[in-house]
Order: C-alpha cells, then structure tokens, then sequence
C-alpha cells in the first residue's frame, strides 16, 4: 500500500460539516458556560463533602444510560440507516423514526420504573450511613429523566440528518438553566440546608427532562413525519438492532465501568464507612464531589469543539460510507481539526489547572484544600481532552462504516485496564489516581484505534494517516511546545496566583489564556494554514445539503 496519498477535494457540500460543527460548538459553548454557572453555585453550597459526592454520583445514573442508549449506541445505529433511508425513501425513514421512538420511550420507562421500585425497596430495607441513604434518594427523584433525556437525544440524532444541530446542542442549556433556577431559589435564596437544595435541584431535572424533548420536537416540525403504519420497517429495525448490539457492548463496559467506578470505588465511602478489611480507605466521602468537579472543567473544552465536530461530521461520514476517497478526505480532515484544538488545549488546561479551579469553583464550602483536591484530579484529567477528541471522530467513523466490532473490543479491553489502574492507583495518589487511570486507559484507546483505522479506513492503495496528515499533526504539536514555553516565560515575569484574591486569579487565568491562544494561534496561522482555514471559513449552501435537508424551509431553526 502506498505511505502517501493525494488530498481529495471536498466535492460542493461535503465541507459543509465545518459549518455545522461552529454552530453546534457555539451553541455547545453557551450550554457549557451555564453548566460552569451551575456547577459553581452548587458546589459552593454542596462542597466538596459526603452530599455533593451524593448528588454527584446519582446524576450520573441516568447520563449513563443517555451517554449508552442515546447519544452512543442508539445514535451510532439509528443514524446511518436513518441517513440511507432518507436519502432514498422519505416516507420509509418515517415509518423507521416513528417506531425507533416509541420502543425507546416505552422500553426505558419500563426499565426506569423498575429501578425506581428496586431502590424505593432498598431505601426502605436496608440500613446504610446518611450519605447512602441521600445518593439512593437522590437517584429516585431523578431516575425519570433517564428516559427523558434518551429520547431527547434520538430526537437530536433525527435532526442531524436532516442537517439541523442548533436543537440538539441547545437542549443542555435548558438542563443548566432548570438547575440554575433550583440551586438559586433553594440554596441562596431560601437558604436551604445542603441536603434540601440537593433534592430540590434533583428534581429540577426530572422537569429538564420534559423540557428537553418538547423543545426538539418543536424543532422537528416539518421535517419528520410521525407515522402509526410502521408495517414494513422490521428490516430497518433489525439492521439498526444489529448494529447497535456491539456499540452497546462497546459502549455499555464503559458505562457499566464508569458505574461502578463511582458507585464501588467512590461510593465506598458513603454505603459502607471509611474502613476495608479493617485498614483505611484511600478515598473519604468528598473523592466523588472533587472528581466531579474536575470532570466538569475537562469536559468543557472537550464539549465545546471535539464531540461537536465528531458530531457533525458523523452524518457526512455515514453517507460517504460507499465513497472511499470522499470518507477518507472528509475523516483526515475531521482529524486534523480535532487535533488543532485538542492537542493545545490539553496542555493549556493542565498550565492553568490551578488558577482556573479557584475561579470557578473555590468560595462558600470549597476552601483553597477542597479547591486544591480539584485542581490534583483537573491535572490528573487533562490528557482526556486531546485523546477524547480524536477517539470520538476515530469511533464514529468506524461506526459509520458498520464496523461495530472492532471499536467494541477496544473499548472492552480499555474499560478494564482502566478499573485495574483505578483500584491501583487510588491507594497511593487517592482521588487522583482514579482520574490518572482514566488518562492512561484513553492513551491505550487511541493508539489502538488509530493503528486499527490506518489500516482500514484508508481509501484504496493508500494508508488513512497520509504525509500531510502526519506532517499535520507534527506542526500542531510544535506549536503547542512553543506555547508552553511562551507561557513558562510569561510565569516568570507575572507572580504565582495562589494567595492572592478571586478577581486577581481571574487576571492572571484570563492572562495565561489570551497569551496562549494568542501564540498558538500565530504560530498555526503559519505552519498549519490549512487546518485554520477549515476552520475558519463558512461553507455555503449546497444542493447536497438542500437534497437532505429538503422541507427545512417548513420548520423553525
């Protein structure tokens, strides 16, 4: 097989990925600004502490099952056949969307009505500490949005095809804003006790959960027809089925691995004591509560550009699925725009970790240690924004193509080794540790998928990571070094933040952050120009996208 090969011009249309990805970015940006809100009210009144650790990993429960059945294995099979079957027959694709919605909706209220009488059992039942107790209550109240949210993001999926993403990407800031209004009336106005505010907020998102699938419905008018006549369809369904059972393999050992992660490892803590066998535990109640924070801020930047453009170049991919050159050309380009940002803002939110945790979260119930904890674990996250980046747009594009499987077994073999380093590495490092193991585990994942797509994801003759793309990804990554190095010389000029107050860490953060996207950005306006371009222009309105997007005019955007 030839080691290079010519770039393929984007044919008119297939770029207009680019231009999807700004919108579902800028839209993911303001979601992700009042998440910060919302996590920073809340943690000011939760803290770092057995209750926020409570709420924490019960919130978690139902994302689980959105991350498995709605954005990840659902989504991943429901939109290429949705994609064909639109291209070719509009009022079969009907038939597909009115029966994928209706078994989703039915069968996970089934299963979300029999985990809440399990649970409403066991709260009865069996005797725990206060923390169990409160992380088993929250978790009922919540467990309704479980559904809710999954049918809000087959909904999102719909919409993608026919070339909308503004819903989707803005359902979130309707979550945000319901938990904003909570924690604001119960925790700062009514001056609840930390354990009301969580319940009151837990409910609040039960109601988020309603909002949300209205709020893509609307968006859907005009664009799908509901049908009950779905006669005819079970071959769609069965090739969706097919192909979701190894995603939801795949997907389902690293949720089951998250799972138990937050409610075995962290949750020890809180169901059992603070005692194993006799010995300490490496982990007190508020490891939860100072993990999730951290998550919080990685996922930031990794929500605002790197699952938005996998997002938005996962329906191109899936109808370039028959085209090799076109899949590969669209699949390097979407590569290469990950790693423009991915790679610089790993190491910049690693540089900052500590100045950006004591802006956001640090006040009320977190003082400089619980802020301090944060930051360990932000440190110990922030690998996860780069490799997440390229393992979404690597995954989608082997999802794309039907190939299921082998992302499945990666997945498997990366899920494990991530739980035998977090059983590990907690007892020296503590909460770190967890978020350290996670850090090398999606190192192992992206290796392994690009060794696997470079094989096979390649057009004919030719290898997937080409000379441009790997001369590509060089340039990024000495631009990056130079950042750093600009920033280590700005820090030795500028005093370090700790001890000073909010509004001069906040200086300093919006300081080292201008100086470095100001750098970075220079030096890539230079040796990378091709990838700022894609960036930066706006792809028109092409027949291709009016082809499938073709009563848009009807409904609202």
């Amino acid at each position: 097989m030839a080691a290079n090969s010519a770039e393929i011009k984007p044919r008119a249309g297939d770029d207009r990925f680019i231009h999807h990805a700004r919108v579902f970015a800028a839209l993911t940006l303001l979601s992700r600004l009042l998440g910060l809100v919302r996590d920073a009210l809340l943690v000011r009144i939760l803290g770092v502490t057995g209750i926020g650790t409570a709420f924490n990993i019960a919130f978690q429960f139902p994302n689980t099952f959105r991350r498995l059945f709605g954005e990840g294995a659902l989504a991943a099979a429901f939109i290429p056949e949705y994609a064909q079957t639109k291209k070719h027959d509009p009022e079969r694709a009907a038939r597909l969307a009115s029966l994928s919605v209706a078994l989703l909706g039915a069968g996970l209220t089934v299963v979300a009505g029999v985990i809440g009488l399990a649970l409403s059992l066991v709260l009865a039942l069996v005797p725990m500490p206060q923390g169990g107790q409160d992380a088993v209550l929250l978790l009922v109240i919540m467990l309704p949005f479980m559904p809710l949210v999954c049918i809000t993001a087959l909904l999102g999926a719909m919409l993608q095809t026919h070339g909308r993403f503004a819903a989707q990407a803005g359902a979130p800031v309707i979550l945000n804003l319901c938990m904003i209004g909570a924690t604001v009336i119960a925790g700062y106005a009514l001056r609840a006790e930390p354990r009301t505010t969580a319940i009151v907020v837990a409910a609040s998102v039960t109601l988020a959960g309603l909002l949300q699938v209205a709020w893509c419905l609307r968006d859907l008018r005009g664009l799908a027809g509901w049908t009950r006549a779905v006669q005819g369809i079970g071959d769609s369904v069965r090739r969706v089925a097919a192909r979701m059972g190894p995603v939801a393999l795949g997907l389902g050992a690293m949720q089951i691995g998250t799972l138990i992660e937050s409610w075995v490892l962290v949750g020890w803590p809180l169901y059992i004591g603070p005692t194993i066998g006799g010995a300490a535990y490496p982990l007190d109640d508020g490891a939860g509560a100072a993990l999730y924070n951290a998550q919080r801020l990685y996922q930031f930047p990794l929500g605002i550009f790197g699952i938005a453009l996998a997002t938005a170049v996962f329906p191109l991919l899936a109808r370039q699925s028959d085209e090799p050159q076109q899949f590969a050309s669209t699949l390097r380009r979407g590569l290469r725009m990950s790693a423009l940002i991915g790679i610089p803002a790993t190491a910049g939110l690693i540089w900052v970790a500590d100045d950006l945790v004591a802006v956001v979260f640090q006040g009320g119930a977190v003082g400089p240690i619980g802020a301090a904890r944060i930051s360990r674990c932000l440190v110990a996250y922030g690998l996860l924004v780069g490799t997440y980046s390229l393992i979404h747009v690597l995954t989608r594009a082997f999802y794309a193509r039907g190939e299921t499987k082998l992302p499945m077994r990666v997945s498997i073999v990366t899920v494990a080794l991530g739980l035998v380093l977090s059983a590990g590495l907690m007892w020296p490092l503590r909460e770190p540790g967890l978020a350290a193991a996670a850090s090398i585990a999606s190192i192992v994942q992206l290796l392994a998928l690009a060794h696997f797509a470079h094989r096979r994801l390649g057009e004919p003759g030719s290898l997937l990571f080409d000379r441009a793309t790997a001369m590509a990804l060089a340039r990024i990554a000495g631009a990056t070094t130079v950042m750093l190095a600009v920033l280590w010389l700005l820090s030795l000029i500028l005093p370090l933040g700790e001890g000073r107050p909010w509004w001069g860490r906040l200086a300093l953060l919006v300081t080292q952050c201008g100086v470095g996207a100001a750098t970075f950005g220079v030096i890539a306006f230079f040796v990378s120009p091709q990838e700022v371009r894609w960036i930066l222009e706006k792809g028109p309105q092409t027949p291709v996208d009016a082809a499938l997007d073709d009563s848009a005019a009807e409904g609202p955007n």
